[in-house]
């Protein structure tokens, strides 16, 4: 199989389509509704650009059929205006469910508003992980790592010590699913807003001594999550730990 740089794509799609949800429920907020169905779909491409189509049917047959007509989309949101019975209220929210090309699983979020002002009431909140059906996603040709976590006995005020022991011969199948790991890791403890977490992973290389270059790849991975991942989940840390 032909090697392909792929270094942190999986990583980086994954913060750019929640930092694009939240774009698009600031672009929605407060908005008028004056056509009998508000839903939208948001095709957005590597170039920045986006379509906007008016959903006219829910349904994954729709919105494959939508993806068709537009080839070379790197990911979409689809909006949707909805009620529910909570507590024995009437909650009214708009709900956003988003998909990269990139990435194995779609993000869904949820904005509760006024029905009256359609303005917001709280803040935007992560619902669930759901899989990806409609891009064909990229993985390297091997069998996935290994993966297991467990709590440490460190203690650290005010946060969960987990650690997790991932590791694989295959260094590009490693460093894609060291990605994917953290991508599931920051959206699953979303939901524990008030914990925050210390994630240590720790790296192996089986059969044999980590490349250099496979060292340097996961130094920038690194960086790119203290830099961007943390300030997007800042419930969460991670330390990176390669065994040699």
């Amino acid at each position: 199989m032909k090697k392909i740089n792929r270094n942190m794509e999986y990583l980086k799609a994954a913060i750019e389509l929640k930092k694009y949800i939240k774009e698009i429920n600031q672009q929605i907020i407060g908005k008028e509704l004056s056509q009998k169905n508000p839903n939208i779909m948001f095709v957005k491409f590597s170039d920045g650009s986006v379509n906007e189509l008016n959903i006219t049917e829910f349904t994954n047959d729709f919105v494959s059929a939508t993806l068709a007509s537009f080839p070379g989309s790197e990911s979409f949101i689809i909006t949707d205006l909805a009620t529910m019975s909570a507590q024995g209220q009437q909650l009214t929210y708009w709900l956003y469910k988003g998909y990269n090309n990139k990435t194995e699983n779609g993000l869904v979020y949820f904005q509760v508003i006024d029905k009256d002002t359609l303005m917001p009431k709280g803040e935007l909140q992560f619902s669930n992980l759901e899989k990806n059906i409609f891009y064909e996603i990229y993985a390297p040709d091997f069998e996935e790592s290994s993966s297991n976590a467990m709590e440490t006995d460190e203690e650290i005020k005010g946060k969960k010590s987990i650690v997790f022991l991932v590791g694989n011969m295959n260094e590009e199948r490693l460093l894609h699913d060291i990605q994917r790991l953290i991508v599931d890791t920051i959206n699953n403890v979303q939901r524990h807003s008030g914990l925050n977490f210390h994630f240590i992973l720790n790296i192996s290389k089986f059969n044999g001594e980590p490349s250099e270059d496979f060292k340097n790849r996961i130094k920038e991975i690194e960086h790119y999550t203290n830099e961007f991942v943390t300030s997007e989940y800042p419930n969460t840390e991670f330390v990176f730990d390669i065994e040699e």
